[in-house]
């Protein structure tokens, strides 16, 4: 809200600015649909097709997916807003800053987020900039009972990050061996022999359906994610048919333990299975699969437009004193897993017996 009234403000006659989200889904579901509200009293066309608007007085708006940020190089703006800036891609900002030369002048970029710890391209570059914090709780539009379940069910540095909008450090990783430069890779859907789909049930916390490409060699690539909150089981099925193509197609991997979600999904016509066992036994077989091989490659990658799940991979950590996870962060973790363990079972039968 606050982003969108200073783009509403900055559109002055004859300007041309850019608003930006870390992934096209996210543009549409939030950031563009709160400033179209915003700014309907000046807002005089919005082109969907070339995603603009077009203001009173000849200003223009851009509206921008950070997923690929080279893709950003070419206008000359006179101002920049990015939303979620946290989870942009880190060369978002080297970009888009680069851009702001309209008219000979230096225009200005501001920044809607919450802090993504400090390993974070955000805090290394906060310094460029005038901080200004809001927690959670000074929110007047939301219910006292709303916050009041935020504070009993989000702890430590959770917490602090969520709540608070600290730049905190997530001690202890899950996966420690996570690293962006080697794990974060585009490719094609060629490289695939198989394409299927990992699932965790949310309401209050968010669904999360990961579809997920296996090559020949069982490597695995998640291709994209689907993270939302307040989804009822039709919802997850309908949005999983449109990620495979608009007919259930593909095996749908899914926690044991969520009977109704699984029927809800072999009712539209998909190959549901079920995967169980001890977390700690998936967290390994996910943390086997990080590992570089022989050829310097790892057999589990992920695109960068699934910026959900880089966020949980840095943020994932164990609780003290004890073998397992805090059940924070893990959504996309949780359905990542599913998939792995599921599709790992049959390595212990024998080599020749693997087949995806």
């Amino acid at each position: 809200m606050v982003g969108a009234v200073k783009a509403m403000v900055a559109a002055k006659p004859n300007t041309t600015g850019i608003v930006i989200a870390p992934t096209y889904g996210m543009l549409r579901d939030a950031t563009l649909e709160t400033f179209l509200q915003v700014a309907d009293p000046v807002v005089t066309y919005y082109s969907r097709s070339k995603n603009i608007a077009y203001c009173k007085g000849g200003a223009k708006i851009l509206f921008r997916s950070a997923d690929q940020p080279d893709k950003l190089r070419g206008p000359n703006l006179h101002w920049a807003w990015i939303d979620e800036a946290g989870l942009c891609r880190s060369g978002t900002w080297e970009i888009v800053i680069g851009r702001l030369r309209a008219d000979q002048k230096s225009g200005d970029c501001w920044l809607t987020t919450t802090p993504k710890g400090k390993t974070n391209w955000l805090y290394k570059h906060v310094n460029q900039m005038n901080l200004y914090r809001a927690t959670t709780l000074d929110n007047p539009y939301t219910s006292d009972e709303w916050k009041q379940s935020l504070l009993t069910n989000y702890t430590g540095s959770f917490l602090q990050q969520e709540v608070y909008g600290e730049f905190v450090s997530f001690e202890g990783l899950v996966y420690g061996g996570f690293d962006r430069s080697i794990h974060l890779q585009e490719r094609s859907l060629s490289d695939f022999v198989q394409i299927g789909y990992a699932v965790d049930e949310g309401y209050t916390n968010p669904a999360v359906i990961l579809k997920i490409g296996v090559t020949a060699d069982s490597e695995f690539h998640v291709i994209r994610e689907w993270y939302k909150t307040g989804k009822v089981h039709s919802e997850i099925v309908a949005e999983a048919i449109a990620m495979a193509g608009g007919e259930a197609k593909g095996n749908v991997i899914i926690d044991s333990s969520a009977a109704g979600l699984r029927a809800a999904f072999r009712q539209a016509g998909f190959s549901v299975m079920a995967s169980s066992g001890r977390v700690i036994d998936g967290i390994n077989a996910v943390s086997s699969m990080l590992q570089l091989r022989g050829n310097g490659k790892p057999r589990l990658t992920i695109d960068p437009s699934c910026v959900n799940m880089i966020q949980e991979f840095e943020s994932y950590v164990w609780q003290d004193n004890k073998d397992a996870p805090v059940k924070q962060f893990d959504h996309s973790m949780d359905a990542l897993r599913y998939f792995i363990t599921r599709h790992l079972k049959p390595v212990q039968l024998s080599a020749e017996q693997v087949r995806y």
